[in-house]
């Protein structure tokens, strides 16, 4: 038939994509299959229409899975971040996806009732949650539910409160040891003049205490949402180098959650290469 010579491939219970991959290599060869079925004279039981129906219907529903398993196998760009938009949009596929038979329609439905009970819940995880709105292609846009995005704003203002308390206890700390180690050089010297600068770090220390570590997260996080969207196509950690001084404490924060992978695919990837 001067058709390319491929052999049948056999699924494997451990790996779910090989299930796909086994019934898109058999409508790739139907013909020359289905031909050579028909020479044999012991031949198995072979498929019908309706079941090469139900096969087509089957490789829609679980190709947007393989895809998506693909995107969360990366291990050159961010993962953990694209989790959410990745659900959303492959409940959105599922649900919108065309069937031909009633086996697919049924496999469809139970398909997208496994991912909204299993995977659904993640948006309200917080450790995804911040992910996902720290990296500024996504923000509170990839979120399903309102109610979730909120959240994760209100997880990372109250985490970048904590930050800024912290460094500003720190940077109080480091004054006030400076200011003893002045104090005891100008009495050493027996000098009585005060220090030229004393008005300006007296007025800073008013400035400070007046300006509360959660109101200033507000602000940080809202000069962050009034950015536009970054291009979806591109690197978000690439953003994060360009405004490194601008949102200095986001920007340490996102190092803590954009690190982290979606799988443990790349780990495993590691062993099989030990193994061998």
């Amino acid at each position: 038939m001067n058709l390319p010579l491929l052999k049948v491939k056999q699924d494997v219970p451990t790996r779910w994509n090989s299930s796909l991959i086994m019934i898109e290599r058999l409508v790739n060869i139907k013909a020359p299959l289905s031909a050579a079925m028909s020479t044999l004279p012991q031949a198995p039981n072979y498929l019908n229409a309706s079941e090469w129906e139900i096969i087509l219907d089957c490789t829609h529903i679980l190709k947007p899975f393989e895809i998506m398993t693909a995107e969360l196998s990366g291990e050159k760009y961010p993962t953990l971040s694209v989790v959410i938009p990745l659900i959303r949009g492959l409940q959105h596929i599922l649900k919108n996806l065309k069937t031909k038979t009633d086996i697919g329609d049924v496999f469809r439905n139970m398909l997208m009732d496994i991912v909204s009970r299993r995977l659904g819940i993640l948006e309200k995880d917080k450790i995804v949650a911040k992910a996902t709105f720290l990296d500024p292609r996504f923000k509170k846009t990839a979120f399903g539910l309102l109610e979730n995005a909120s959240n994760a704003q209100k997880w990372v203002s109250k985490e970048l409160t904590m930050m800024i308390s912290t460094n500003n206890d720190m940077e109080n700390e480091m004054n006030t040891t400076e200011s003893t180690t002045t104090a005891h050089t100008l009495n050493s010297t027996n000098n009585a003049t005060k220090s030229l600068w004393e008005h300006f770090d007296n007025k800073v220390a008013e400035v400070r205490t007046t300006s509360s570590p959660n109101v200033t997260s507000t602000l940080i996080i809202r000069q962050y949402l009034d950015m536009p969207l970054l291009d979806r196509k591109k690197n978000p950690l690439e953003f994060w180098k360009q405004h490194k001084h601008t949102l200095p404490d986001l920007y340490n924060m996102q190092l803590k959650y954009l690190c982290i992978p979606a799988t443990s695919v790349p780990s495993e990837r590691i062993y099989t290469v030990l193994e061998l």
